[in-house]
Order: structure tokens, then sequence, then C-alpha cells
């Protein structure tokens, strides 16, 4: 006789779990912009509790849990890559904010009980002592007996803040002059690794605010300032990419050091302020050898990664391998070369320079890197930065149908939405500038079902005497 086989229970897989967060983090945007009976959050929110509720056919709960800087769904790290990577940030942001390692969904939860979940995590409360104790507290008033709440251990919970960024910007660049001046001494590299590791710390939590830092244009320390940028959005699309702690630690280290030859050009010629002549490019151009050829003299004392010597020979190089130096024995060019060939350009070209008369807004940068992006970058990595970007880049000076002005500084990751950041307001319709507050241009008015604001027009903020840098600095003091 054929003995009778258990059923088997099927096991919670990876597709399962990312669909559970993809819900969450659409029902935790939409219930900014809609009621929590509008009919077509009710829907998402119904797709919310059938994700949980496949899950629960092998699992008595649902456990998202931020873990050392990674976010898990019961026992699967969730992969932080192209396709997930505004979703994952997104929902560990949340979390972050209001000091939550993890949220628990146990079987029989249903999705009245599930809106008001994500109700009580909409409000807004940004009073100070309004920590995890006193949200805990609220949150037995909200009456969702099958959810529960724990705080993120101490030890796990990211001290980052927006303020804490700012001087970490500053030292990267007074890290990177002691540096790039070293001749005799030892390039501190463990102390590089150390402040890239704050760097994607801070990536984590607050990417926006240290991706608007790269609005910091400083033209008598330009190399300096522009290594800096260069590795904080390198590390930013790095992340955005997929790639691991230990490979963007790799790429930021490269992203540093990828202009180190530009120390061995003569001052006459690194900071002329005419047009450069046939000669002085050629002179110019060579810094890339120079780089290559520094690194791997050190190389043979210091622990620089190999990738470092590559992006510095290969961040000039277009995909046809022309630009410069030239190629010979190699028929390709690295992945970090080419997400810091996208990056470096980017930064260039939104830097004044002398010797150039136009300075790219964010926008038009964009715009004219894709353009040339067939000639000039690997298409899906320009097509990849884009999209981290947004349609307004944070920094973007805005005009809006309300004749208000704005600076970006943070975009929505909603792929619906990505044309309605979040702006601080700077003037008021009647063009007077004034210390405005933070407005969503998601929001949308009860009355008339439509957005209360639209950007109209970008502006350049040099034309209109406006500096970008010190808005961003400003909102967080």
């Amino acid at each position: 006789m054929t003995a009778i086989q258990d059923e088997k229970i099927p096991e919670l897989t990876y597709k399962t779990a990312l669909e559970i967060l993809t819900h969450l983090h659409v029902v935790l945007k939409l219930i900014m912009i809609y009621e929590p009976n509008n009919a077509g959050f009710a829907d998402r929110l119904r797709d919310f509790g059938a994700a949980l509720q496949e899950a629960f056919r092998s699992e008595k709960e649902i456990r998202i849990q931020i873990r050392q800087e990674a976010l898990f769904v019961n026992r699967i790290r969730m992969k932080f890559n192209a396709a997930n990577f505004f979703v994952c940030k997104s929902v560990m942001k949340e979390f972050l904010s209001r000091q939550i390692g993890t949220v628990i969904f146990s079987a029989g939860v249903d999705d009245d009980e599930l809106g008001r979940f994500i109700a009580f995590l909409a409000r807004r409360d940004n009073s100070r002592g309004y920590g995890f104790e006193r949200l805990a507290e609220d949150f037995t008033a909200a009456s969702c007996p099958k959810i529960r709440l724990e705080k993120m251990p101490k030890e796990q919970f990211l001290d980052v803040s927006e303020k804490s960024a700012i001087p970490i910007y500053i030292l990267g660049v007074y890290h990177l002059k002691e540096l790039f001046e070293s001749e005799k001494r030892t390039m501190q590299l463990h102390l590089t690794r150390r402040w890239i590791q704050s760097l994607v710390n801070h990536l984590m939590s607050h990417e926006s605010f240290l991706i608007g830092l790269t609005n910091v244009k400083n033209f008598q320390e330009y190399t300096l300032n522009h290594s800096v940028n260069v590795c904080i959005l390198s590390l930013a699309l790095g992340r955005y990419l997929g790639m691991s702690r230990p490979a963007l630690i790799e790429l930021g280290i490269s992203a540093c050091l990828h202009d180190v030859g530009k120390f061995e050009i003569p001052s006459e010629v690194l900071d002329k302020t005419g047009k450069f002549s046939p000669e002085d490019r050629a002179v110019m151009e060579r810094h890339p050898h120079f780089g290559a050829g520094k690194l791997a003299e050190r190389r043979k004392t210091e622990a620089i990664p190999l990738a470092s010597v590559q992006v510095a020979l290969e961040h000039h190089i277009k995909p046809a391998l022309e630009g410069y130096p030239k190629f010979v024995l190699r028929k390709q060019v690295s992945l970090f070369s080419k997400i810091v060939k996208v990056v470096d350009y980017y930064d260039a070209i939104t830097t004044k320079r002398i010797y150039r008369p136009k300075t790219f807004t964010p926008e038009e940068a964009l715009r004219l890197m894709q353009k040339n992006c067939e000639d000039e970058f690997d298409p899906l990595i320009f097509k990849a930065f884009a999209l981290m970007m947004g349609v307004y880049p944070v920094g973007t000076l805005a005009a809006l149908n309300s004749a208000e002005v704005g600076v970006v500084i943070e975009n929505n990751p909603l792929p619906f939405l990505t044309d309605r950041p979040l702006l601080k307001l700077i003037a008021d319709a009647g063009g007077r500038k004034y210390d405005g507050p933070v407005v969503d241009l998601a929001e949308t008015d009860p009355r008339t079902k439509t957005f209360r604001r639209t950007i109209v027009k970008t502006l350049d903020a040099e034309k209109y005497h406006i500096r970008v840098m010190d808005v961003l600095i400003a909102r967080i003091h």
C-alpha cells in the first residue's frame, strides 16, 4: 500500500517578499496623496493584503526587518538593484525615520487593520522627543492587534543625519587635499576607507541630501571638490545598480582617486583661465597616464585597489574606445570606469569654470548627456544614472504654476510621479524671497482632485543670484 504523503508547504519566495515590500511602498506613498476611502488607494491596499495572504501560506507571521544595514523579509535578504532600489530605500527610510527595526504582521490581519496601520504610519510628528517609545504608545490606540512594532536595537541604529553629512563632506575635501599632495608620506588609504564607509551609511538614510551637497562648487579647489562630488555620485549610482558594500568601498576609493594625475600637471596649464591651446590640451590629456602610474607605483607598498588604477587610466574613454588615452591592448573598459565617466562628465558641466562660457543646470546637463549618450557613455549606465537623478535632480531651481519658486530637495521614488519632487519654497507668488515651507508636488487638492502645484519650467540659479547650496543647508538648522 502506498504511504500517504504530507502536503508540502510552500516556502516564502523572494518574489513574494518583493511583492510585499513593493505594495507596502506604494500604499505608504499613496496615503500621502489620497484619503483612505479613495478607490485607487483601496485597490492598492487589497494588493498589499493579497501579497501578505500568499506569504501566510508558508509563514505564521511576516517580519519586515532592518538588520546590519540590510532589509529582510523573514529570512530573505532583499537585494538592492536597479529594479527595486527605490522600493527598498523608501521602506528603509520610513522605518529609520521612526526608529522602527521590525514590523510583524500575523496571520489573520485583514485589509481594515492594514488600512489603519498605513494611516498611522502616514502621520507626521516632528516634535522634539517624539521617538519610538511615544510612537509605540500611540500605536496601541490604532487598534491593530495583528501588527506589532519593534524598536531598532541601539547597536544597529545608524546615528547619521543630514546635519552630520556636512562635516563628512568637508572632511572628504581636506582628506583628499592631504592625500593628493602627499609625496614621501603614505596615502593613508585606511582613512579613505573609513570616510567612504561613512558616506555609504549616510547614503542609506539621507541620499537626497548627500547628492544635494554635490551642488557645492569651489573653483579654487576645483579638483578636490570635484573628486568628492564624483565619489558621492558614483557611490549613489553603485547602490542604485545593486552593488555590495565591499564593491561600493572599492568604487568609492577609485572615484576619489580618479583625477590624482592632475596634480602632476603644471599649474600654468591646470589653472589656466583662457582657452586651451593644442599644446595645453595635449599636456592635460596626459593626466590619466600620470594618475595610473602614480597609483600603480603606490600599490607596491599600499593596499590600493587595482580598480583604482584602471579608473584613473580609463575615465575619459568612450564606448568605441575613443577619447584619451588611446587604447591599444584592451578591448573594453571596466564597469567602475564607466560609472565614473558618467558622473565625472555630469559634475564637470554643472560647475562654473572661467574658460567655459556655459554652465549647465542639472536638468540641462541630463538633457545634453542624453543627446550625446551614444558617443560618450555606456547607455545602460547612463540610463540608470538619469533614473536615479530624476526628472528634476536635487538642487534644481524651479518655477511653479502658482508663481512660486522653489529648490528641489528630494525626488519622488514612485515611477509615475518622478516629475513631482519635494521642493523648498524660496519665493512667494509675488516674487518676494522668503524662507518658505517644504511642499510635496504630489499633494492634491481634495476639493478639485488636482495637483496643488506643478513645475512649469526650471531656472538658472546663477542668473537669479540664488545659492542653491545655502538653501539646502539652511533648511536643517
